[in-house]
Order: C-alpha cells, then sequence, then structure tokens
C-alpha cells in the first residue's frame, strides 16, 4: 500500500493544501501530513499550534467527504538545520516505500530534492495563493479567501482571543521593525550568551510586542562595523529571525538574565523566542564550534 507525505507548515491550511490532500488519496492509499514548525512559539509567521493545525486539515478533508481512516498526522519540529531536519521526516515516514506529494514553487520548497529514495509525487501550483499573503490580510482586517469552510470558522474563533490580540500587535510591529530597518546591511547580527550552570540556564524574557513573554538567550544586537566575538557559535539559517534575516552569534559565557530550571526550559520549547531553544539544545549537544 502506498504511502504519501505531504510536508508543510500549513499557516493557515488553505484551498491548495487542503486539494492537494485530496488528490493524494485519489491516487495512493494512504496519506501521512507533516505539519512543521511543530515545536515553535506562536509568531506572525506561526500563529496556529500543530494540534490546531491538525484539528483544522481534519475538518476541511471530513468537510469534502475524505475517509479520514486513512490519513495520519504527525507534527514535525524545527531544526534549522538542513540534514538534521530531513534525518527527521525520514524517522517520521519510516519507510522508504514512499512517495512525496508537494509542488516546487520558491527557494521554501527545495526540501523537494532531498529525499531521492522517494517518488515525486508533483500538485499543481495555484498562482497568487500562498499562506504568507493569507497571514498578511488575517492580521490586518482584509479578506482571506481561499479558505475550506472548516478554516475559516477556526480562524474566525481564534481572532476572538487574547491570543489573535497580541499577534496582531506583533504583526505591526515586525512590518514597522521592517521599514526602520530598510535598506539596512544584511544579515542582521547579534551576540548571545548562553549559561549552563548547576542545573540552571539563564535566560530573559522579551517585554517588546514581538515576541512578548517568551524566553530568550541574553544578547545584544552588533553595531554596524563591530566585529563579532571570536570563538562564537555561529547560528544563521535563513529561517531563524522574524523581523529580517539574522546571523545568532552565541557565546557559551554569562551574559546576564533570570536563573531558569534547565530541565525546565528543554521541556518548553514553545516558550522560546525564535530559534532560542534549538540554540539550547545544540550547545548542550555539541559545544564545540563546527
Amino acid at each position: 500500500m502506498t504511502l504519501a507525505v505531504y510536508i508543510g507548515r500549513f499557516q493557515p491550511p488553505h484551498r491548495a493544501h487542503v486539494d492537494t490532500m485530496l488528490s493524494a488519496l485519489e491516487r495512493h492509499a494512504r496519506l501521512l501530513v507533516l505539519p512543521g514548525s511543530a515545536d515553535l512559539a506562536r509568531s506572525v509567521k506561526n500563529p496556529w499550534s500543530a494540534p490546531e493545525r491538525v484539528r483544522m486539515i481534519r475538518a476541511a478533508l471530513a468537510g469534502a467527504g475524505a475517509d479520514l481512516r486513512r490519513v495520519r498526522f504527525a507534527p514535525l519540529p524545527d531544526e534549522f538545520d538542513a540534514a538534521l531536519w530531513a534525518a527527521g521526516v525520514r524517522v517520521a515516514v519510516g519507510t522508504p516505500d514512499a512517495v512525496l506529494v508537494g509542488c516546487e514553487k520558491d527557494a521554501t520548497s527545495s526540501y523537494l530534492r532531498w529525499f531521492p529514495e522517494w517518488e515525486a509525487d508533483s500538485a499543481p501550483v495555484t498562482p497568487g495563493l500562498n499562506a504568507t499573503d493569507l497571514r498578511r490580510a488575517y492580521f490586518t482586517g482584509e479578506p482571506v479567501p481561499d479558505l475550506p469552510d472548516a478554516v475559516w470558522a477556526a480562524l474566525g474563533a481564534f481572532r476572538q482571543t487574547r491570543t489573535f490580540r497580541r499577534l496582531r500587535a506583533e504583526y505591526t510591529a515586525v512590518q514597522a521593525e521592517r521599514s526602520r530597518l530598510a535598506g539596512a546591511t544584511l544579515p542582521l547580527r547579534e551576540v548571545r550568551h548562553c549559561h549552563v550552570a548547576g542545573g540552571h540556564v539563564w535566560l530573559r524574557r522579551r517585554t517588546g510586542p514581538i515576541g512578548r513573554g517568551l524566553w530568550e538567550l541574553p544578547g545584544r544586537w552588533l553595531d554596524l562595523g563591530e566585529s563579532p566575538p571570536p570563538g562564537a557559535r555561529v547560528f544563521g539559517h535563513p529561517s531563524r529571525s522574524l523581523v529580517l534575516p539574522g546571523v545568532a552569534h552565541v557565546l557559551l559565557s554569562d551574559g546576564g538574565g533570570e536563573a531558569v530550571p534547565l530541565a525546565w526550559a528543554l521541556a518548553r520549547p514553545r516558550q522560546f523566542f525564535e530559534d532560542h531553544h534549538v540554540i539550547l539544545r545544540r550547545l548542550l549537544g555539541s559545544p564545540a564550534a563546527p
């Protein structure tokens, strides 16, 4: 029985996503959906948790008459490292007898070429339809087209929550910061400190509208022309930053902050800003600079 695999962030699940799943179910016996960014905090880029996205997709598929007994979901964490992420995908799929469903529309779809052992099942591209534009419309109060009825209902309910109001304020702040930094030399550079001792890690709570209340590694932005500190571990994945592409130079040193039990922090990735939980895990697992 052929297994079709469909990877995406589905933020939110739109008509083309659901049509692709329905088409895959017509051609293959089973469908495995891997909702990505499952371990990241809510943000304007990832507003909905993995369980919320799974419920929306299941409801949309059921509304279209799909047999949900043939559909399985396995939320996929981000690693901000192509090789580690691809390894996680292979573990989630668990078989070499799979078909990878998707459409290569831009650089974010390049992962479709990372699994040569799987047959490719290309889905058609829907011109002008992408989740980035749908999120922009959602947070600015514009009509949000191309959503299945079940997804539209879920987003309408979410709009009534305090979480939506926080994310809408974050969206406004992100756009303002991008305008302020227009013309800046990219990527932006920052220095962060990872201090672990006595079963604790030193963290700082964010207070501004971008990532309000989330934990981060203490640090600061580097001034223009300022050299990064020697011996720092570099984290520069293109998708790590919410505002503009940024590179973190991380030192294993004391940079202040609040002592937080390390085990508690490691168990709560969705309470960390951007990729800071991934940085913490990576440093604890491999402290030597690459």
